[in-house]
């Protein structure tokens, strides 16, 4: 028998949460596949993945290499749409790695026209 299917149903069967938790970035960097190393923009990244915009489309299950200023990344391509890809990395994206790619060159500035609430 049909039921009618509320809309908050509907929003939960078209967007799946994905977890772990995913970070929106731009980052510049480049992917390097077995044939070819590209420039390539970073959309968003958690632990476990990344979704870059790409000039050149790569293969579902192509071995890649994710560099983004000094930090490596192994991954294998998920999925590859439209000049968007997926990948997947071998192995957790932890803060360690992102902090020890930046040899502590860590730098928090703010506009000169900033004032802090007194």
């Amino acid at each position: 028998m049909w039921r009618s299917i509320k809309d908050k149903e509907v929003i939960e069967l078209v967007a799946k949460k994905r977890s772990p938790k995913r970070t929106t970035s731009f980052l510049k960097g480049e992917l390097q596949s077995e044939s070819y190393t590209q420039s390539v923009f970073v959309r968003d990244v958690s632990v476990n993945g990344a979704l870059l915009d790409v000039i050149q489309p790569l293969k579902v299950f192509e071995i890649v290499t994710l560099m983004c200023g000094d930090t490596k990344v192994n991954g294998i391509v998920a999925w590859s749409d439209k000049g968007r890809l997926g990948i997947e990395f071998s192995e957790l994206l932890t803060c360690e790695i992102l902090v020890d790619s930046l040899k502590s060159q860590i730098k928090v500035s703010a506009p000169k026209s900033y004032q802090p609430e007194m």
